[in-house]
């Protein structure tokens, strides 16, 4: 039967509930840039589910808008606390890549110590980079905080609508972004002008949004806010009697970008509205060591004041509803499709879909996605890479869309070494490599390596993949090495001489990706020795033509200090006779570290070195194998002792005694030492344990803006001692 009074009521209560909503005055949240104080942000959001605020806009800038991102994406605060405090911002803004992300033909060049400076040349000018740093770890760390939201495109289509604030580096205005990567837009937001390359957007530069607008309070009052609750973390100005250190001075700049913009807004809040200011004392922009501290601090701040939110709080039924919808979230979708889009002249889009390992008919993994934006980035021609998910033809594909670096393709780097035994005997040399990326379509690289100093060497590769992305490759090497040569016998100088080598080589081999490799390949190589004083030791002339077989793992997590991983390098070489080759012998070498032990701070390394050539009784084999310096029998001078077998065990112990941070001064400090027993022997039957030299030393280090850093003292039996400074070559790197 037809009952039409419940009907009218229950159409009279529907339309009450609506015009309760609609007559809800919207709330909008509005969180400030600050840097590491920006974690006092979770504080609030904390405290916002506890009182059950509903926000129903989000508008931020730099860390304000990468708190407001995640939580407008459907997160909770606790689930926002436990992202950011998952990444580890000092490194992410650093901008270091992690060892373990890079090629392993990139790591095999570590030893030579250039200090990145990733200048572009062309024909015309050196072209540097728009700022000192290319921000891919940043890109990476937000790729992977957003993975989540690839699918939106439209940031008013999140649970909560969003807007994040930028800079237009050319005209100085703000810029409201409300589409496109979410990653990207954050990115922008964060990009500090100089420190951070600006991002490109729709053909426009964008940099830091707080230099044009860090509190946006307008923003969210144009999107549609009623009332707003703005969160102002940046710092006021500091004193002069404040301004003690660079933290101080570059803190104090980054708030005089922001706060005379951050006070223009302060001036549109009304009555309806609400400031929290949260001014961590004692945290710095770049203190990201310190970030609990801030959320700690935030925490304190907002529990002083327990009924600030009371005026916004709304029915604990409501609320729920509101929430749990905001925290739904869809499976991840599967994928019929990935494509590349490559915005890189000279970066194939086939080598960059070969480097990943997301495949259509798989649902979207974040892990795996976020390894292969690592591979695309360990390329080191590409600045940027945008994700995002989309719909074509009813079908949902995943679409990264690549830049290439603009001051590319070719780049300059330079460097240096120092050895000094601090007794006379030093080796110093100056390093410089140019590098033309992608010649070809393939992926095609020429490095020539020019050294200048104790030693004159010129080396030129070409290294030449065999297939779009592919792991076999091939190379062609030429090279050429002066030095003079120091002969000693039990300490005693006996001869110098004049070395030159000019060698020329092909070789073939298979790349593991960032963990190892494998080659074959020959060197011809003539050798002139010329006497400048002292016994005849060597021949005049050399013919050290060669066949070789060379493998190589390497997982270390840094060559300075390592803490975990392995390094193993061996070498089989074929001194044949049929390639021109003066005598016919082999030879050996195998070097390995290993991380024994590493807990708070406290790292144990243990090292092996054997060179050993099978045929000794030919008299004029050149001496291949030397030891002396620091680890390496650390009482002698570098490279003292030479012959044509060499064995070293070492066991290497050092302590951090700073914690690390992103202010260039505050470098990580070590104190170490080490423990050796080893020996170069002249003929096989004097590779016996009874025979070896034992040693050890103490130390100071420091993993500085130029590389490693260590000053010894040196003791060996005998008495032989010495005091060494290296800088440049870590304790790990043979030359």
């Amino acid at each position: 039967m037809f009952r039409p009074v419940p009907v009218v009521i229950a159409f009279l209560m529907t339309l009450s509930i609506t015009e309760i909503v609609s007559a809800r005055e919207k709330t909008g949240l509005v969180l400030s840039g600050g840097g590491a104080r920006g974690f006092a942000h979770v504080a609030v959001l904390e405290a916002l589910e506890t009182n059950e605020v509903q926000i129903d806009y989000i508008a931020g800038t730099s860390m304000g808008a990468v708190v407001g991102a995640l939580y407008a994406s459907g997160l909770s605060a606790a689930e926002v606390r436990e992202k950011l405090l998952s990444v580890d911002w000092n490194s992410t803004l650093q901008d270091v890549t992690d060892r373990n992300e890079r090629s392993f033909r990139n790591k095999s060049f570590e030893g030579r110590n250039f200090l990145g400076l990733d200048l572009g040349i062309g024909p015309e000018s050196v072209r540097l980079p728009l700022a000192a740093l290319r921000g891919q770890k940043l890109a990476l760390a937000l790729n992977e905080l957003m993975l989540e939201t690839a699918t939106v495109s439209d940031f008013d289509a999140l649970p909560i609508p969003f807007r994040a604030m930028a800079t237009d580096l050319a005209t100085g205005d703000a810029v409201v972004l409300g589409s496109g990567s979410l990653a990207t837009a954050l990115r922008a937001s964060m990009a500090v002008p100089v420190v951070y390359s600006p991002v490109g957007i729709d053909g426009r530069l964008y940099v830091d949004g707080g230099v044009a607008n860090n509190l946006p309070i307008d923003v969210a009052r144009d999107m549609g806010a009623d009332r707003v609750i703005a969160v102002d973390t940046s710092s006021l100005r500091y004193s002069t009697n404040e301004l003690t250190s660079v933290v101080t001075v570059v803190d104090q700049l980054t708030n005089l970008l922001t706060r005379r913009n951050t006070e223009a807004q302060l001036e549109k809040l009304t009555d309806k509205d609400l400031l929290i200011e949260i001014f961590p004392e004692g945290i710095a922009t770049a203190e990201f060591n310190k970030a609990e501290n801030a959320l700690a601090l935030g925490r304190e701040s907002l529990s002083a004041v327990p009924d600030i939110f009371s005026s916004f709080a709304v029915d604990s039924e409501n609320y729920a509803i509101w929430n749990n919808n905001r925290l739904d979230r869809d499976e991840p979708p599967t994928l019929a499709f990935v494509e590349v889009i490559s915005d890189a002249p000279r970066t194939s889009s086939k080598t960059i879909a070969n480097r990943l390992t997301v495949r259509p008919g798989q649902p979207l993994d974040n892990v795996r996605l976020k390894s292969d934006l690592g591979k695309i980035y360990a390329l080191e021609t590409i600045d940027q890479v945008e994700v995002s998910v989309v719909e074509r033809d009813d079908q949902v594909g995943l679409s990264l869309e690549t830049k290439e670096k603009a001051w590319g393709p070719d780049y300059l780097d330079f460097g240096f070494t120092l050895e000094d035994s601090l007794d006379g005997r030093a080796s110093y040399n100056l390093n410089g490599v140019i590098r033309a990326t992608n010649i070809n379509p393939l992926g095609g690289e020429w490095r020539t390596e020019l050294t200048l100093g104790d030693k004159t060497r010129v080396t030129s590769e070409l290294y030449q993949p065999i297939d779009y992305g592919s792991d076999w490759f091939a190379t062609a090497v030429v090279g050429f090495l002066r030095e003079d040569r120091a002969l000693y016998e039990q300490g005693t100088l006996t001869s110098s001489y004049a070395t030159e080598t000019r060698e020329f080589g092909f070789d073939a081999g298979y790349s593991l990706d960032t963990r190892g490799e494998f080659r074959i390949g020959f060197r011809q190589a003539k050798i002139k020795n010329n006497k400048l004083l002292g016994v005849e030791s060597l021949s005049a002339k050399v013919d050290d033509s060669r066949y070789f077989a060379r493998a190589g793992f390497d997982t270390l997590d840094a060559l300075g200090f390592p803490t975990q991983g392995v390094r193993v390098l061996g070498e089989y070489s074929i001194y044949d006779a049929t390639l021109g080759a003066t005598r016919q012998y082999d030879g050996v070498t195998l070097d390995i570290l290993y991380p024994l032990y590493h807990n708070t701070g406290t790292t144990i390394l243990g090292q092996g070195y054997l060179g050993y050539l099978f045929e000794t009784a030919v008299a004029d084999v050149t001496p291949r194998y030397s030891l002396g310096g620091f680890t390496r029998l650390s009482g002698y001078s570098p490279n003292e002792i030479s012959g044509r077998h060499a064995g070293l065990l070492s066991l290497m112990g050092y302590q951090r005694l700073n914690e690390h941070s992103i202010v260039p001064i505050d470098q990580p400090l070590f104190i170490g030492f080490s423990l050796e027993a080893g020996n170069v022997f002249q003929d096989r039957d004097d590779l016996r344990w009874d025979k070896t030299l034992s040693g050890g030393s103490l130390f100071i280090g420091a993993d500085t803006a130029v590389g490693p850093g260590y000053l010894s003292f040196g003791r060996t039996e005998g008495g032989r001692q010495s005091v060494t400074l290296s800088v440049g070559r870590p304790f790990a790197e043979r030359d």
